[in-house]
Protein backbone atom coordinates (compact mmCIF):
# COMPACT_ATOMS: atom_id res chain seq x y z
CA UNK A 1 0.00 0.00 0.00
CA UNK A 2 2.76 2.38 0.81
CA UNK A 3 4.25 1.45 -2.42
CA UNK A 4 1.23 2.56 -4.59
CA UNK A 5 1.43 6.12 -2.37
CA UNK A 6 4.81 6.46 -3.24
CA UNK A 7 4.40 5.50 -6.60
CA UNK A 8 1.41 7.77 -7.01
CA UNK A 9 3.05 10.43 -5.15
CA UNK A 10 6.01 10.18 -7.28
CA UNK A 11 4.24 10.46 -10.54
CA UNK A 12 1.99 13.26 -9.54
CA UNK A 13 4.31 15.51 -8.09
CA UNK A 14 6.65 15.03 -11.42
CA UNK A 15 3.65 15.72 -13.50
CA UNK A 16 2.69 18.93 -11.56
CA UNK A 17 6.53 19.87 -12.07
CA UNK A 18 6.36 19.63 -15.61
CA UNK A 19 3.23 21.64 -15.75
CA UNK A 20 4.53 24.11 -13.81
CA UNK A 21 7.88 24.27 -16.20
CA UNK A 22 5.55 24.33 -18.89
CA UNK A 23 3.22 27.11 -17.88
CA UNK A 24 6.54 29.19 -16.44
CA UNK A 25 7.68 28.83 -20.29
CA UNK A 26 4.61 30.26 -21.80
CA UNK A 27 4.57 33.21 -18.87
CA UNK A 28 8.12 33.91 -19.84
CA UNK A 29 7.37 33.51 -23.50
CA UNK A 30 4.53 35.98 -23.33
CA UNK A 31 6.05 38.18 -21.16
CA UNK A 32 8.62 38.78 -24.24
CA UNK A 33 5.86 39.30 -26.47
CA UNK A 34 4.06 41.53 -24.52
CA UNK A 35 7.67 43.64 -23.70
CA UNK A 36 8.53 43.97 -27.60
CA UNK A 37 5.11 45.11 -28.01
CA UNK A 38 5.34 47.70 -26.00
CA UNK A 39 8.92 48.70 -27.13
CA UNK A 40 7.17 48.59 -30.53
CA UNK A 41 4.88 50.83 -29.30
CA UNK A 42 6.61 53.36 -27.33
CA UNK A 43 8.57 53.69 -30.37
CA UNK A 44 5.74 54.60 -32.22
CA UNK A 45 4.65 56.88 -30.30
CA UNK A 46 8.14 58.56 -30.42
CA UNK A 47 7.17 58.86 -34.11
CA UNK A 48 4.01 60.49 -33.84
CA UNK A 49 4.92 62.69 -31.33
CA UNK A 50 7.78 64.36 -33.55
CA UNK A 51 5.08 64.01 -36.33
CA UNK A 52 2.90 66.44 -34.25
CA UNK A 53 5.41 68.56 -33.23
CA UNK A 54 6.42 68.78 -37.34
CA UNK A 55 2.55 69.27 -38.24
CA UNK A 56 2.22 71.97 -35.50
CA UNK A 57 5.17 74.28 -36.71
CA UNK A 58 3.66 73.37 -40.31
CA UNK A 59 0.11 74.96 -38.89
CA UNK A 60 1.91 77.64 -37.15
CA UNK A 61 3.32 78.79 -40.31
CA UNK A 62 0.48 78.47 -42.15
CA UNK A 63 -1.56 80.44 -39.61
CA UNK A 64 0.80 83.19 -39.69
CA UNK A 65 1.09 83.44 -43.66
CA UNK A 66 -2.77 83.80 -43.51
CA UNK A 67 -2.89 86.41 -40.78
CA UNK A 68 -0.14 88.11 -42.98
CA UNK A 69 -2.24 87.91 -46.01
CA UNK A 70 -5.46 88.65 -44.16
CA UNK A 71 -3.89 91.68 -42.60
CA UNK A 72 -2.98 92.54 -46.68
CA UNK A 73 -6.50 91.80 -47.99
CA UNK A 74 -7.73 94.04 -45.37
CA UNK A 75 -5.10 96.69 -46.44
CA UNK A 76 -5.67 96.71 -50.55
CA UNK A 77 -9.64 96.75 -49.38
CA UNK A 78 -9.21 100.11 -47.68
CA UNK A 79 -7.25 101.52 -50.48
CA UNK A 80 -10.25 100.06 -52.99
CA UNK A 81 -12.79 101.69 -51.12
CA UNK A 82 -11.02 105.05 -51.04
CA UNK A 83 -10.32 105.26 -54.78
CA UNK A 84 -13.85 103.96 -55.78
CA UNK A 85 -15.11 106.56 -53.34
CA UNK A 86 -12.56 108.88 -55.28
CA UNK A 87 -13.99 107.85 -58.50
CA UNK A 88 -17.56 108.21 -57.14
CA UNK A 89 -17.31 111.69 -56.00
CA UNK A 90 -15.49 112.79 -59.42
CA UNK A 91 -18.14 111.55 -60.82
CA UNK A 92 -20.96 113.57 -58.88
CA UNK A 93 -18.84 116.53 -59.20
CA UNK A 94 -18.76 115.86 -63.32
CA UNK A 95 -22.30 114.92 -63.09
CA UNK A 96 -23.28 118.49 -61.71
CA UNK A 97 -20.77 120.47 -63.57
CA UNK A 98 -22.80 119.29 -66.77
CA UNK A 99 -26.00 119.87 -65.31
CA UNK A 100 -24.97 123.47 -64.16
CA UNK A 101 -22.68 125.04 -66.94
CA UNK A 102 -23.64 124.87 -70.61
CA UNK A 103 -19.78 125.08 -71.60
CA UNK A 104 -19.06 121.95 -69.85
CA UNK A 105 -22.30 120.29 -71.40
CA UNK A 106 -20.54 120.97 -74.70
CA UNK A 107 -18.03 120.13 -73.79
CA UNK A 108 -19.00 116.64 -72.65
CA UNK A 109 -20.74 115.17 -75.29
CA UNK A 110 -18.15 115.89 -77.93
CA UNK A 111 -16.33 112.98 -79.29
CA UNK A 112 -12.64 112.24 -77.58
CA UNK A 113 -9.77 112.29 -80.03
CA UNK A 114 -8.33 109.62 -81.35
CA UNK A 115 -5.10 110.51 -80.04
CA UNK A 116 -6.61 111.17 -76.60
CA UNK A 117 -7.62 107.75 -76.41
CA UNK A 118 -4.76 106.01 -77.24
CA UNK A 119 -3.54 108.26 -73.94
CA UNK A 120 -5.89 106.48 -71.85
CA UNK A 121 -5.53 103.09 -73.27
Amino acid sequence: MVSIFSWLFDNISSALIAALLIACLALASLYKCTRDERDAALQNAAIAIEANKTNKETIDALEAEVMKRDELAAAWQEELAKERKARDDARRELDALLEQNESVRDWGSERVPDAVWGLLK
